[in-house]
């Protein structure tokens, strides 16, 4: 045990104090929804958004505080009553790290009831990253789940026996409950009007060093397909994963193309599957979080065979409900030819074999634990 683990291992607990780590190093997903939970409670104590290296300007509401680096960072989660996490919490902070007595860890992950596999699942999985994922899971004390299906595979693939509460994803409460309120907020937080109706496409991320962006869509036979089917102007919003390469790189076929938006530096996914009327996206867990939604939803896999090779896929992607392609050409057609009655009953059935538990009211039931968790350390202390 390294010198710095035996000294934060020995610092005392600060009641009170919730520590939020996300994955996409910024404000969002599940963590954010839970934090923007206890701030419309007003919390007693610190909310702590915790993150390596500011890669951008955090954008943090009022009542929360950013700790920005690993020595800070590893000093805030030390010191926690408890931590909210999405994804596994840094190698260098689990390394020597003992969960303290009082300490309660909350992890709610990133995905939804997707379609790519993980962690123990996937064939390529570097022995490391599986060391480091049990090691973690060891540590957590509640493990979210939003529907039946994902809480068989969480508890293989994420190696855990500990306990799952199967309340939905904080995430997806925007899209069941005070939706209207969020898009308006968003539409006018990015300069979008009203009038417009908006294609969102984001496709995930490819395993491997150097992954690269799928190829792209006409976007302008997309448009075309997209006003002959649902009538309208439209709009498409770009957001590439963080974890593509190419995330730096305007997506767009041409500066001209003003109607093409690229946001993918917009922290959270949650914001545009709000205000999305139709969704594009292939292997992401964001497919399922639309579905909920009921509006059009499209996969667009160019390179099928190949993702399922390196990561793997828990089902094929023709027992989804979405209409799936594999060129450009193949998803306007599927556009064009779209079934909405077809489309809705399969979602419907979908969402009732996978055994769906979203209700819009994820982020309060974590908030719940958390309130009973910090009112049981007064009372003990």
């Amino acid at each position: 045990m390294s010198l710095m683990s035996y000294i934060c291992n020995l610092l005392p607990i600060q009641a009170g104090k919730l520590v939020f780590y996300s994955f996409t190093e910024s404000y969002a997903d599940n963590p954010r929804a839970i934090a923007e939970e206890l701030l419309r409670r007003g919390w007693n104590g610190e909310l702590v958004w915790a993150t390596k290296e500011a890669r951008r300007p955090l954008r943090l509401p009022r009542g929360v505080r950013a700790a920005v680096g690993r020595c800070r960072m590893r000093y805030e989660l030390s010191t926690a009553q408890a931590i909210v996490s999405n994804t596994r919490l840094p190698r260098y902070w689990m390394e020597g790290f003992r969960k303290k007595a009082g300490q309660l860890y909350i992890q709610t992950w990133h995905g939804s009831c997707g379609i790519k596999k993980m962690e123990a699942d996937m064939p390529h999985a570097r022995r490391s990253c599986l060391e480091r994922a049990k090691a973690d899971s060891r540590q957590v004390d509640y493990l979210l789940s939003n529907c039946r299906w994902l809480t068989h595979v969480l508890r293989r693939a994420l190696f855990y026996d500990g306990e799952i509460l199967e309340i939905g994803s904080p995430r997806n409460d925007a899209l069941l409950r005070g939706t209207e309120e969020r898009a308006k907020a968003v539409r006018a937080a990015l300069g979008l009007p009203t009038e417009r109706k908006l294609l969102l496409y984001a496709p995930t991320f490819r395993d491997g060093k150097g992954a690269a962006v799928p190829p792209m869509p006409n976007w302008r036979r997309l448009r075309e397909a997209l006003e002959a089917r649902f009538g309208g102007e439209w709009s498409i919003l770009v957001r590439l994963h963080p974890g593509l390469s190419g995330g730096r790189r305007k997506p767009t076929p041409g500066k001209e193309d003003t109607q093409v938006l690229d946001l993918s530096g917009h922290a959270d996914m949650a914001d545009l599957l709000v205000i999305a009327d139709v969704l594009v996206t292939d292997y992401s867990s964001c497919a399922y979080d639309f579905l909920l939604t009921r509006r059009p939803g499209f996969l667009y896999a160019p390179d099928c065979a190949d993702y399922e090779q390196r990561r793997g896929l828990y089902y094929p992607l023709a027992e989804t409900p979405f209409p799936t392609a594999e060129s450009s050409e193949q998803l306007e057609q599927s556009i064009r030819s779209f079934d909405e009655p077809a489309y809705r009953a399969a979602a419907e059935q979908f969402l009732r074999d996978k055994g769906s538990v979203d209700d819009g009211h994820a982020a309060e039931h974590v908030a719940d634990i958390l309130e009973k968790h910090r009112s049981g350390k007064e009372a003990a202390a």
